[in-house]
């Protein structure tokens, strides 16, 4: 019997590990977070050390390992704010260009003057460089794929197959569309991404679906709703933490006037249609009062409201209802938004799941840390320590068991035959 494959997985948190467990694959984490170091270990997983720069420093601290995995911190990535995002993307590739990457000590260097966060994207490229693993599978958000791409330069260079790209969780039977940036590499011939197993979420046409593969798994299906429980079409309404309770609120006009509009059915009566009404789209801060969302979550298709309700909104200091685009919200028979971790103060389990007809609460109802979970496809063993706020952060921070154990497996199958761009590389470099 041949030996199992063993990983190396920094920025370690729980995803990977559940797909290394499922495919027989040894993983050994790097985790810096505490409460994600006893997640692991409260689900038999291995944490060898907790900071990338130690074994970036002392490569004795590194087990041999067949396998590179890394998902990296993408907070600078961030496309929001006065351009921070694109100035850190900037950054980055200039060290990748200046080979910033060829030791552990030149890279911390390089990288005094940076966002420490923006200097640990380049850390796989630095450990990559040191260790030469067969395999390598990164992840990061979308915004990060042109530091892949100049990645998979460097890679190439040194004998590495490359395929980086976008990949789209509900493909892969997560469900939940949440996009990520992919690389993968391998030494021992040509890397192909995992074969699609479900067909991919269109927003703008819900009912086309890709051939040749099964449907998308809804919410409904991954929870276990059913009519009995659910009896209602439902909304996800991403990192919402609610608003205030309707007892609190009965001394404010402004906001008595939303809570009678939404409660008598005028916004979201039954199939979220007022034929008074125009439709346009009205975004959970304004609807629930999130604390420290700014817009930025997911978005209600609703009627537009009264005139009345319009001038409480600006009484409010709202931005007016169109102000932020015209995303149609989704039912329980549809992928959630992405999963999140909580931030910015948000209560724990903000992300909650709106009931629309009469009798439903217009607050919506918060899911719990299991449903939470299996929204990102953890299985329901999983064990979850720490507190609500540790455990949700875990959960939205975590790639989806699914997606992971999908790259992972297309990573450790028999390699395809390098093609002429493969042997290229190999002949000049290899």
């Amino acid at each position: 019997m041949s030996a199992p494959i063993t990983a190396v997985d920094h920025f370690a948190g729980l995803g990977w590990g559940v797909a290394c467990e499922r495919l027989g694959i040894r993983e050994y984490g790097v985790e810096i977070a505490p409460s994600a170091i006893r997640m692991r270990s409260a689900n038999g997983m291995r944490t060898i050390y907790r900071d990338v720069w130690t074994g970036l420093f002392g490569s004795e601290m590194v087990p041999e390992h067949d396998l590179y995995i890394a998902s990296p911190p993408c907070q600078t990535f961030s496309m929001a704010g006065k351009g921070e995002g694109r100035k850190a993307l900037d950054d980055v590739l200039s060290l990748i260009d200046r080979h910033a990457y060829s030791s552990g000590w030149m890279l911390e260097h390089s990288t005094l003057n940076l966002d420490p966060r923006t200097a640990l994207v380049l850390t796989p490229l630095a450990h990559i460089w040191q260790h030469r693993p067969r395999l390598i599978a990164l992840e990061q958000v979308p915004e990060v794929l042109p530091v892949w791409h100049a990645y998979a330069t460097v890679l190439r260079s040194i004998g590495y197959s490359v395929w980086a790209g976008i990949l789209r969780a509900e493909q892969y039977g997560v469900p939940q569309t949440r996009k990520r940036a992919i690389l993968m590499a391998r030494l021992d011939g040509k890397v192909e991404p995992p074969t699609p197993t479900h067909s991919r979420f269109y927003e703008t046409n819900r009912a086309r679906l890709d051939p040749g593969v099964e449907k998308w798994v809804s919410m409904a299906q991954a929870l276990g709703w059913g009519m009995t429980q659910r009896p209602y079409p439902t909304i996800a309404s991403a990192r919402s933490t609610g608003g205030p309770d309707k007892e609190k609120v009965g001394g404010s006009g402004a906001r008595k006037k939303i809570y009678d509009e939404l409660e008598a059915g005028r916004w979201l009566g039954p199939g979220g249609v007022d034929p008074r009404y125009p439709a346009t789209s009205v975004t959970t801060k304004h609807i629930i009062g999130s604390r420290g969302h700014h817009g930025k979550g997911e978005y209600l298709k609703a009627p537009v409201p009264s005139d009345e309700v319009r001038e409480a909104f600006k009484v409010m200091g709202s931005g007016m209802v169109e102000r932020h685009g015209e995303r149609p919200a989704r039912s329980q028979d549809e992928p959630a938004f992405t999963i999140r971790a909580n931030a910015g103060g948000a209560e724990p389990g903000g992300f909650r799941i709106r009931e629309i007809g009469e009798g439903a609460d217009p607050r919506g109802v918060r899911i719990s840390l299991l449903e939470a979970a299996a929204l990102q496809s953890f299985p329901p063993d999983t064990v979850w320590k720490g507190t609500q706020t540790q455990r949700f952060t875990v959960v939205g921070n975590a790639v989806p068991p699914l997606l992971a154990e999908a790259i992972l497996a297309a990573l450790i199958a028999p390699p395809a035959e390098r093609d002429a761009w493969d042997l290229a590389f190999a002949e000049v470099y290899g």
